[in-house]
């Protein structure tokens, strides 16, 4: 009985943590989008859910000229699209949303801001223009608090390519490792406590077991003396 519940549990924790691998294999990360060339003097840029500008990275736009922006929120959220004004500068990492007001709307002035609402909202789709520079590369962001921190940016070329070691490294918006190891756990020691507790309920079932007549069986008969039972064990006189 024992090696029996034993091999049960064995059996059961391990459909857990194949289950629990063949989830963690099935979750990749969101790959961050492709380089966008444009030429053209008008562009469009969404902001899609999960703190993603599409497409993050433009390249080879015309130099002074009058660019159309189009800006769309594609989002539940509202966002903003804002180049900020530095030539060959990447905005750190460890910027607050107070650092990155600073730069984006700061000195030198932005090349372009765009604010647009969510979905729903009264312009989740805003029109504007600016004066495109000469050859050079600008990253533009979300001033929105925390939308650059989550990876929300991207960078824009112009008369140029980007640079080979400027890549936008999207956020990771699935539940991760950590979530499944911590439901597969949680479902491993639920499994097993409904083994132990079967087993133990079948031990002590045995102990106080019912006897047949209360169980609605005719009680047996008594068994008839033997024939040794007959003869006396006392002495004779």
């Amino acid at each position: 009985m024992r090696r029996r519940a034993a091999v049960g549990i064995a059996l059961a924790v391990l459909m857990v943590v194949g289950g629990f691998g063949a989830l963690t294999v099935s979750a990749p990360a969101r790959a961050a989008s492709a380089v966008h060339v444009d030429t053209s003097s008008t562009l469009s840029v969404t902001a899609e859910p999960g703190y993603l500008f599409n497409p993050n990275n433009l390249v080879m736009m015309p130099t002074n000229t009058t660019i159309t922006v189009t800006f769309t929120d594609n989002d539940a959220v509202d966002h903003t699209f804002t180049i900020i004004g530095r030539e060959g500068w990447v905005v750190p990492n460890s910027y607050s949303s107070s650092q990155l007001d600073a730069v984006a709307f700061g000195s030198p002035t932005n090349l372009f801001n765009a604010n647009a609402t969510a979905i729903g909202g009264s312009d989740p789709q805003v029109t504007g223009t600016f004066t495109s520079p000469g050859v050079g590369w600008y990253e533009f962001v979300c001033t929105e608090p925390g939308h650059f921190q989550s990876g929300m940016y991207g960078y824009i070329a112009f008369g140029e390519n980007l640079p080979g070691n400027l890549t936008v490294v999207a956020p990771d918006t699935d539940p991760g490792p950590a979530v499944f190891i911590i439901v597969g756990t949680i479902v491993s020691l639920v499994v097993i406590a409904l083994v132990l507790g079967f087993v133990v309920g079948r031990r002590r079932g045995s102990t106080y077991e019912m006897p047949p007549q209360r169980l609605g069986y005719p009680e047996p008969e008594p068994v008839a003396a033997s024939p040794a039972a007959a003869f006396s064990d006392e002495p004779r006189g």
